[in-house]
């Protein structure tokens, strides 16, 4: 007896000893992380006005930024708009108001003194709809980057597997996929690694697979004049992929945030959906501050590891993330250049390429309008899919970090009959990266059940 309360003394001990040096470690690192960021606080309100700058001298505009607490559409207007996150606003608001009153004191001295004000309003006249459409000074011009705004109807890149020329001349046995990517990735992430896959079965003769590059990244246009909201990311979609190729029916396929504008689809094009499979999607119950919970869960201000770190440049400070940009994206040809002469290697890794095509401005947005903002409407879209009786199919990784300890009770508690699976030591990327043939053997299981479950609805009804 003696030696069982012992034994438990010694466990209580070293379980508080742990809690302790951990509690001890997390304030330590927070006085490093406290001053870091606030210079970059810092930091950040000194480049918004040398960007200004440098917009008026290459461009003759400013370009509208969020260092204000109200919401601003894309001519830096004030907007009411919903779809915008309130997350663009959150950091400004917690930057020191003297120095964001200084700074602006001396941008308009500056302004004043030089005539910018003049010459700012009679070049926009002129050049309006280059500003809103055109390439910026601080993004990248090569053909690759730009060969959209060549065409006058511009559309997304869309990536097509056909089915066989049997299946397709019997719409009754071709099924049509719709694939959709996360943030800074591309079409690639599904044709470089699942695609290879799937081609393997020979079930795949009744499938026509369409893997899309989102608004503002890979090959698809990058306009100016868009905020990339959720909405206008559906739009697109239903005007590239579904109307272009007359999808009357499909199934979509989506990873990470692309699972939020999968839903979205899904719930617009409800009557035309046989399932949705989201994989590792970014889901937080629809609460009162829900966008902010997303924005500090998936990206916390941290100083490590490095991947962290710049994580947290990129989505906390507007005007740092677009000096990154125009370091890494602008000059991605020298980077891609660069890592083929150190690797010794013909092709750079599709994984790299897909983070350097974007622009500053669709990334940024992209992530805060689609990623926190879009979050808010997952239960929405869900519930629509859910009254329905669709098939929606939620997979998930032991070991990835993004997904909130209580995502499985909650998606569950709310929504029942979603088909919730969990695949063991399989983390945010590596859930597809790594087990391409069982995730593809996943999907067809997936899309065969739901066609057997359609069918019996079919006869059940027709008695």
């Amino acid at each position: 007896m003696l030696n069982q309360i012992t034994s438990f003394l010694s466990m209580s001990d070293s379980t508080f000893l742990v809690k302790w040096r951990r509690k001890c470690a997390k304030h330590l690192l927070s006085v490093p992380n406290f001053v870091v960021f606030s210079y970059l606080d810092f930091l950040d309100s000194v480049f918004c006005v040398i960007y200004k700058h440098l917009d008026l001298l290459f461009e003759g505009k400013a370009s509208p930024c969020y260092c204000t607490t109200k919401k601003i559409d894309i001519n830096g207007q004030l907007s009411d708009d919903n779809e915008i996150s309130e997350t663009l606003q959150y950091g400004k608001r917690k930057k020191l108001k003297e120095l964001v009153v200084l700074l602006r004191f001396v941008e308009d001295l500056l302004n004043k003194s030089k005539g910018f004000e003049a010459i700012n309003s009679s070049k926009n006249r002129k050049n309006g709809d280059f500003y809103r459409v055109g390439n910026r000074w601080s993004d990248c011009g090569c053909d690759s980057c730009i060969s959209w705004m060549k065409t006058d109807d511009p559309k997304l890149h869309v990536e097509v597997n056909k089915a066989s020329s049997q299946a397709i001349g019997n719409p009754n046995r071709t099924e049509n996929v719709i694939f959709i990517h996360g943030i800074l990735s591309s079409s690639s992430f599904w044709t470089k690694t699942l695609f290879p896959k799937l081609s393997e079965s020979k079930k795949i003769k009744e499938y026509q697979m369409y893997a899309v590059d989102i608004l503002g990244h890979g090959k698809s246009p990058k306009p100016r004049d868009s905020l990339y909201t959720l909405k206008e990311h559906v739009e697109w979609i239903e005007k590239s992929l579904v109307s272009e190729y007359k999808l009357s029916s499909f199934h979509v396929v989506a990873h990470s945030m692309g699972c939020i504008i999968g839903l979205a689809l899904a719930a617009k094009h409800s009557t035309s959906l046989k399932s949705i499979t989201l994989v590792a999607p970014p889901y937080f119950p629809s609460k009162e501050g829900v966008e902010m919970r997303a924005m500090k869960w998936l990206t916390p201000k941290r100083l490590w590891p490095p991947t962290a770190f710049i994580w947290s440049i990129m989505v906390w400070y507007e005007h740092l993330s677009r000096c990154v940009c125009l370091l890494v994206c602008r000059n991605h040809r020298f980077w891609e250049a660069l890592i083929k002469r150190l690797t010794s290697s013909r092709d750079v890794n599709f994984l790299v390429m897909d983070l350097t095509k974007h622009i500053h401005h669709s990334g940024w947005h992209t992530t805060h309008n689609v990623l926190y903002r879009g979050v808010k409407e997952m239960d929405k879209n869900l519930e629509t899919l859910m009254k329905l009786k669709k098939r929606v199919h939620v997979i998930v990784g032991s070991r990835d970090k993004t997904i909130p300890p209580d995502f499985r009770h909650n998606i569950k508690t709310k929504f029942p009959d979603v088909e919730l699976h969990n695949i063991p030591n399989a983390g945010h990327g590596s859930i597809i990266l790594t087990r391409e043939t069982d995730f593809a053997h996943n999907l067809f299981h997936i899309w065969e059940n739901t066609a057997s479950h359609h069918h019996h609805n079919a006869h059940t009804e027709g008695e």
